[in-house]
């Protein structure tokens, strides 16, 4: 069985440097396609950058964009540095999303910042919940939480169409979508005549946290040993389902948010497919910034740019938005074969346990076993 581990955090510029550097090769595949399909790839590339980053309007809707890709993103960082993959952050994100639209309808008996306050924290339980069941299915019976989290992304989108079609269903509305969230519990603008608004504070203050507690606390160091080494986190005596619990739960309280900074600052009415990839995004941003908190900050507005400038591409070209799409499946190529080359076995060579022809340990061995445990194979799950 081959177990992910966790690098160590590299150096903000260089894991920058390798998005940048990425994303240009992505483009090049892109000029590629567009030459194919006769139009001029400066010309659409000119319009992409203009429409993600020139101007009040699309720097701000890039910020927006980037804010909701982020909190998900962060939702895959904490789970992988415990050793946990967590590709759930998309129905995590639609529950968050559920949640918080059903506190912004129905706690108008609240006032107004108290409102804003239950929604934001409704949107983290919705997400945290369901981390939480897939962290309790590994912790408890040792499921695979990639399948789980996967799988549980189609239980939370079909639960919002349920939502959205039955009992929160705004009848007035000819499209099937919910009640508007009240005034009280939406998200502040940041900067009038946008859609700037306080979510971007929420996805910058959850970085910052994600930052704190794995530099500065002991549970983060614990979560962190975990992920480079359960068997000796587990040897020291650390309680390694638990952690992987806490940190499910965790990541998927971050998603959550991404579904309510969605609801309660942008949309104000939950619908169906209301992401539009947002959680897998932001999955592809935190690998790309092997889960850095400033590379992380990059990434997801540079994806968030992307997303933004795919719009104008496809009001003010020929070519499709899609393109965008083939851009970002580029990118994710490029780091899943980065992660492939450093699973054990691929990019380097392991020696296997046992001695060499010269009698002596070879460096797999388990040489380094405490005492007792010598040619057993270290421990067992």
């Amino acid at each position: 069985m081959v177990e992910i581990t966790v690098e160590r955090m590299k150096k903000p510029a260089l894991l920058i440097a390798t998005a940048i550097l990425s994303v240009a090769f992505a483009l090049l595949i892109g000029a590629v396609i567009i030459l194919a399909t006769g139009s001029d790839p400066l010309h659409v590339y000119a319009v992409l950058v203009r429409g993600a980053f020139s101007g009040k309007a699309n720097l701000t809707e890039t910020a927006v964009k980037s804010a909701t890709l982020l909190l998900p993103g962060l939702s895959y960082a904490f789970a992988i540095k415990c050793g946990v993959v967590n590709l759930g952050a998309e129905g995590q994100l639609y529950m968050g999303a559920a949640f918080s639209t059903t506190a912004g309808i129905y706690l108008t008996f609240l006032p107004g910042p108290l409102h804003m306050l239950f929604a934001i924290l409704a949107g983290f339980v919705g997400g945290a919940l369901w981390g939480g069941i897939v962290g309790f299915l590994k912790a408890k019976f040792n499921v695979n939480e990639i399948i789980t989290s996967l799988m549980l992304n189609y239980v939370a989108i079909n639960f919002v169409s349920f939502l959205v079609n039955n009992p929160i269903k705004d009848d007035t509305q000819t499209f099937p979508v919910s009640y508007a969230v009240s005034g009280g519990a939406r998200l502040p603008i940041l900067l009038s005549g946008t859609r700037l608004n306080a979510g971007v504070l929420i996805a910058l203050a959850c970085l910052l946290i994600y930052m704190i507690f794995f530099k500065y606390t002991s549970r983060g160091y614990r979560m962190s040993l975990i992920g480079q080494n359960k068997e000796c986190a587990r040897y020291a005596g650390f309680n390694v389902q638990k952690n992987m619990l806490v940190a499910l739960v965790i990541g998927g309280g971050f998603a959550g948010l991404g579904g309510a900074v969605e609801i309660l600052g942008v949309q104000h009415r939950l619908f169906e497919h209301f992401s539009v990839g947002y959680g897998f995004e932001g999955i592809a941003a935190a690998l790309l910034a092997n889960g850095n908190p400033l590379a992380m900050l990059f990434t997801s507005f540079l994806f968030g740019g992307l997303r933004n400038g795919g719009n104008a591409i496809q009001m003010f070209t020929d070519v499709s938005s899609t393109l965008v799409s083939i851009v970002q499946s580029v990118v994710i190529i490029m780091v899943i074969a980065r992660v492939f080359m450093h699973m054990p076995g691929i990019g380097k060579k392991r020696n296997r346990q046992g001695p060499s022809d010269d009698g002596h340990h070879s460096e797999g061995s388990n040489a380094a076993a405490p005492p007792g445990e010598a040619g057993q194979g270290g421990y067992a799950e």
